[in-house]
């Protein structure tokens, strides 16, 4: 397939203009006629006119290229309207044709944010967003829009934008700030006493479960340029602190990962190197380097699929024994079910061959995440998670072999229609349920961070 031109993208989404029959040129030197037959001025058309009327008027200048006597009008008539909805969509038609494509953004998320299932306009709004140059947030409604069962020509235009997205995006950034509350910040039990090789020990506080307030930024950057038509160099780098009162158990992760990506119509494979730094406590933690092979694939309108393997070698600098490759692999299936929902099944599986025979494990994650716009600006995605980590060892300290299952909870919320200097605010609340063949390593977890983030 050929690279496709942003003109002649913009072309093939035709369709998604004003549907109305074309129409002469209204220009305001050769104005309508009333229902008498003498000229009117445009400014004067919503005294002789019904708002309905003016509207159809507004829709021909439009389509006539005559946008700003076209926004006039509806302006004058939009507190008016038989329908509301449609002269503000029209107004973020005329936004659009007068490239003031951050206005017509605002127009279109406006609208959705009061009925989220407009596919025409979240179709818009996605054109919008890939003319402004945002084209991570362009993407997402291009695939919910698919969802909606576009018919066959309207497909084709989505995916041509989906095409030249994908070629064109080099460098985007995002930052994160939440405050997050914990009940459980070091992941340890509430028990006080431990049996260690058949005798008792009283815990030390460090290890008993601790609660508190945290304070958590991130933040990342990625660079694509292109190589080649098809071939791109996929590179990032990721940060996130958490800091609590003290220091014991503040948390410092830096990743980052390089590689090419190859890219055909539906199908994008990438192959990168990866790495990791942690520090705990403000001690060095573990690090690894490693590399990965990712896949994405667009099979139908509505599913996606993508899988990662990944291979890591980790060296924990406090506990040799720990210290050992890291197998992974991740996969993930998208189905769309309408312009404002979809479903996501996830697996994964990692295998860790840690030094020590009894801490070697592999874990197997199962889970089902659900998207949702719902009215009122809210977006909710919730997803229910299942670990299974069974051990292969029997760990000496306790005369057993370790079998642990996890049960998850994630829920996230976005306020889309409330934006702070580009900031939008979020809420995620995530609950952990670990049970174990050791007691020692039971414990549960309420998180909840409350925050803003921006994506550049």
């Amino acid at each position: 397939m050929k690279a496709v031109g942003y003109g002649a993208v913009l072309r093939g989404l035709a369709i998604l203009a004003v549907l109305v029959a074309p129409a002469p040129a209204l220009a305001e030197e050769a104005p309508p006629a009333d229902a008498a037959g003498v000229s009117v001025p445009l400014d004067r058309l919503p005294e002789v006119m019904t708002p309905a009327e003016v509207v159809e008027v507004a829709k021909r200048l439009i389509l006539a290229g005559q946008t700003d006597p076209a926004r006039r009008l509806l302006e004058r008539i939009q507190p008016l309207a038989p329908d509301p909805i449609e002269v503000r969509f029209l107004l973020g038609t005329v936004a659009l044709a007068e490239k003031r494509h951050a206005d017509a953004v605002k127009i279109y998320r406006d609208i959705l944010t009061e009925q989220p299932g407009l596919t025409r306009v979240r179709l818009e709004l996605a054109r919008a967003l890939f003319l402004n140059e945002e084209d991570e947030a362009a993407e997402h409604h291009f695939h919910l829009a698919l969802a909606a069962q576009p018919p066959g020509p309207v497909a084709d235009n989505i995916k041509a934008f989906l095409d030249a997205i994908r070629a064109r995006k080099d460098f985007r950034w995002t930052v994160g700030l939440s405050v997050a509350p914990d009940t459980n910040i070091n992941v340890a039990p509430e028990d006080e006493r431990v049996d260690l090789f058949g005798l008792p020990f009283v815990l030390d506080d460090d290890a008993r479960r601790k609660s508190g307030v945290g304070f958590v930024a991130s933040g990342g950057a990625e660079y694509s340029p292109n190589l080649s038509q098809r071939t791109k160099l996929e590179s990032n780098v990721f940060v996130r602190h958490s800091e609590y009162k003290g220091s014991q158990f503040d948390d410092t992760l830096v990743s980052a990962a390089i590689g090419p990506s190859f890219r055909w119509s539906r199908t994008t494979i990438s192959a990168q190197a990866t790495g990791y730094y942690r520090w705990y406590g403000h001690q060095a933690y573990n690090r690894s380097i490693g590399a990965q092979l990712n896949w994405e694939q667009d099979v139908a309108r509505r599913w996606r699929v993508s899988a990662t393997a990944g291979y890591q070698q980790v060296d924990y600098l406090l506990n040799d024994d720990l210290d050992g490759p890291l197998y992974s692999f991740i996969a993930a299936v998208t189905y769309g079910l309408s312009s404002r929902s979809y479903l996501r099944g996830v697996f994964a599986v990692n295998y860790e061959r840690a030094d020590a025979v009894s801490l070697r494990n592999t874990e197997w994650r199962y889970g089902l995440g659900y998207y949702r716009e719902f009215g009122w600006g809210i977006i909710a995605y919730l997803q229910p998670e299942i670990t299974f980590n069974p051990y292969k060892g029997v760990q000496p300290a306790f005369n057993r072999r370790r079998n642990d299952t996890e049960f998850r909870v994630g829920l996230s919320l976005i306020k889309r229609d409330i934006n702070l200097w580009g900031f939008s605010p979020e809420v995620r609340y995530t609950f952990v349920k670990n049970h174990s063949s050791i007691d020692f390593y039971d414990y549960d977890r309420h998180r909840v961070e409350i925050g803003v983030s921006r994506k550049f």
